[in-house]
């Protein structure tokens, strides 16, 4: 991991989800700021691991996992529009292919399973983290996401804009 140029004490925080159809699911990261702290963001650390495909099935899987400012996200990650959402700040996805062939052979394609962002400067919250993913409907996959950050009191020109992006 990165240097930690603040000195001060580095936290994390982990979430983690399993799902076991295509129904998207929230889950709250909680940082346990106090009302006066903010919170710096400076790594999120993401794995998607996806169950195994039925044998002698052909099957596109495609997974999706986003963080949000907001604690109380509702959002699809596996839709567009959910993106524009300036509150998003980091967005993983994991697409997998299984073909059976005439022979009974089968070929797999794997994306990416670890997504590792280093934020500098580092992202700044009031708020916990709002984790909502996308599952698949023939697998089960598990969604793990730790959040290393420092805390400091905030001063209020921090608090007020914090504040009006919530609205």
């Amino acid at each position: 991991m990165g240097k930690n140029y603040s000195k001060k004490p580095l936290e994390w925080q982990f979430g983690y989800v399993n799902t076991t159809d295509g129904t998207v699911t929230n889950y709250r990261i909680e940082l346990g700021l106090k009302d006066d702290e903010v919170a710096e963001i400076h790594k999120i650390d993401a794995k998607i691991g996806v169950g195994n495909i039925p044998d002698a099935a052909n099957d596109d899987i495609e997974v999706f996992m986003m963080l949000s400012m907001d604690p109380d996200v509702a959002a699809d990650p596996a839709l567009a529009a959910s993106h524009d959402d300036l509150e998003i700040f980091f967005e993983h996805e994991q697409a997998m292919q299984q073909e059976v062939g005439a022979a009974g052979q089968s070929a797999l394609n794997r994306g990416p399973v670890a997504k590792v962002s280093d934020y500098k400067p580092p992202v700044l919250l009031g708020t916990d983290i709002g984790m909502s993913v996308h599952g698949d409907a023939a697998v089960a996959c598990d969604f793990w996401t730790r959040v290393y950050f420092t805390r400091r009191k905030a001063n209020v020109m921090e608090l007020n804009q914090i504040l009006l992006k919530r609205r």
